[in-house]
């Protein structure tokens, strides 16, 4: 049975007019540009997912279901695993530092993860028609690999501190508890991820949630400064409770895809005693 993207495709259907039905979207970079991007061909896109625990939760969904929908449209995934990135932290949306992990806890968390990314996404190719094989890399590949003079050279020289400085991750952080110097480098990492990737690998979108768009647009900045490339980024909504939090999280932690982690009753339990507010 096809499913509702392979559908709108066969319809002449535009990916962004169906993700935006879907409240998937919320900004892009270039609307028009990239709308002619996907009618040109295949678009190779990536996403990041840290690697701070050995199963992904519910609040990654909405970001699966994009980048696979995108797949199923005929055009190619990268689902980059954070190996090198989860080593620094991303500090948006937190109040504290986050707690460093060891490398060997990375790794170990990083098999959890590749697991189970074969539900959603296609890594052999065609499932969904002529779709090409979606890739599951780790940054820690190329980030463990730099040396710090020549990337403060060739890359730390496109980045403002001043822009930096003004960004409401960083500015919160910097008027209540502080901002180490090393999340302040996250930026700088993951804007490298997609110029990398931009090289290697020819991809062209970076999909994220909102509190990503910072970040993102900071890589789409990197790819024209660093190689005069065009490049773009989108996001999805947050999804939300009615007093802030983000869904999928709970006074007891994360709502984890993984049986192990959190049983199948508990994970229906958490839905079904969600508030009506919250629905």
């Amino acid at each position: 049975m096809e499913r509702a993207p392979e559908l709108a495709r066969k319809a002449g259907v535009n990916p962004i007019d169906y993700l935006r039905k879907r409240g998937f979207v919320q900004d892009v970079t270039d609307e028009a540009g990239l709308r002619e991007a996907f009618e040109s061909g295949v678009v190779t896109l990536y996403n990041g997912y840290d690697a701070t625990a050995r199963s992904l939760h519910a609040g990654n969904l909405v970001s699966i279901m994009m980048i696979s929908s995108l797949q199923q449209f005929g055009h190619r995934p990268i689902a980059l695993a954070g190996g090198g990135t989860t080593m620094i932290g991303d500090p948006s949306g937190k109040d504290e530092m986050r707690q460093m992990l060891t490398i060997e806890a990375i790794e170990a968390n990083l098999v959890g993860i590749r697991a189970q990314f074969d539900r959603y996404l296609d890594f052999e190719g065609a499932r969904f028609g002529d779709n090409p094989p979606a890739l599951l890399i780790n940054n820690a590949d190329w980030l463990l690999k730099l040396q710090l003079i020549p990337f403060l050279r060739d890359i730390g020289r496109h980045f403002s501190v001043n822009e930096m400085l003004a960004a409401e991750t960083y500015r919160q952080r910097l008027e209540t508890t502080g901002l180490s110097f090393i999340e302040f480098n996250y930026r700088v990492l993951q804007s490298y991820d997609y110029l990398h990737l931009f090289r290697e690998h020819g991809c062209i979108l970076q999909t994220g949630g909102s509190d990503q768009w910072g970040n993102i647009t900071a890589g789409v900045d990197l790819i024209r400064r660093a190689d005069g490339g065009k490049a773009y980024g989108l996001v999805v909504p947050l999804i939300t409770t009615s007093d802030g939090r983000k869904m999928g999280k709970s006074v007891s932690g994360a709502m984890w895809l993984d049986a192990n982690m959190l049983s199948p009753f508990d994970y229906y339990q958490f839905w079904i005693n969600t508030t009506d507010d919250d629905v």
